[in-house]
């Protein structure tokens, strides 16, 4: 249950920020990964790995500031298919490589066909603004995004769940209140208290439907199953 939220201030000129994202990365315990670092084979990239076996060394989210692009992927629930390729590559490849986001999907549109369902955003930045895109193997489909408040969860990027909408709420008055440099302090506190909201976003027909025994523990931004051995990295 990984979710995303971006302020991408390109047209706010009382902000001082042109850019924010915060990111919660839900996994299981034991499953192996590396933490931020550069990458061996391209210093210019950082990110966490993937450790697990057959992940190929993918990520879940990385930045080339060289570049100026951002990957994170997504995982969206559906069925599990056979002979499945690594979604982590997604991003990774990304990264690593100078297409733009629609040059990149051309590219890996039939190897993206043989994943698991997933949700691949992408940010561009050396241009006069920021870009955002997503691409998802379900619908075969690329939209850009210009709101400058945005969310992501693990659901189809229009149709988001409850606490998807609720954080972006929550990141439009944290941006508003804390918009400048002097207030950086501040603005970190209350982002990681948002990454941190265990606050249920109750009624969700979306998730009640898919996890009917879990969807309580899955509602809230910040998701914690001991029992199960799964919880959340935070990343901003």
């Amino acid at each position: 249950m990984c979710i995303v939220f971006i302020y991408n201030g390109k047209d706010d000129v009382k902000s001082d920020y042109r850019f924010i994202l915060v990111s919660n990365r839900d996994e299981y315990y034991n499953r192996p990964a590396q933490p931020l670092d550069p990458w061996t084979e391209n210093p210019n990239v950082y990110g966490g790995r993937d450790l697990q076996p057959g992940s190929g060394s993918g990520t879940w989210m990385a930045i080339n500031p060289v570049l100026k692009k951002l990957g994170l992927l997504l995982n969206l629930p559906g069925s599990k298919k056979e002979n499945v390729q690594s979604r982590g590559r997604i991003v990774a490849d990304f990264v690593k490589s100078h297409y733009n986001t629609k040059e990149y999907v051309e590219i890996v549109r039939d190897y993206a066909t043989e994943c698991n369902d997933f949700i691949f955003i992408s940010l561009e930045y050396g241009g006069s603004e920021p870009t955002v895109n997503s691409y998802t193997n379900v619908t075969d489909k690329i939209e850009q995004w210009t709101e400058t408040y945005l969310g992501f969860g693990n659901s189809l990027p229009d149709k988001p769940l409850k606490k998807v909408e609720a954080g972006k709420e929550q990141l439009k008055n944290i941006c508003h209140k804390y918009s400048k440099i002097t207030d950086k302090a501040e603005l970190i506190e209350e982002l990681t208290r948002l990454l941190k909201n265990t606050e249920s976003n109750l009624p969700d027909s979306q998730l009640e439907n898919r996890q009917p025994h879990l969807y309580k523990e899955l509602s809230s931004i910040f998701v914690s199953i001991p029992k199960a051995k799964y919880e959340l990295t935070p990343f901003y």
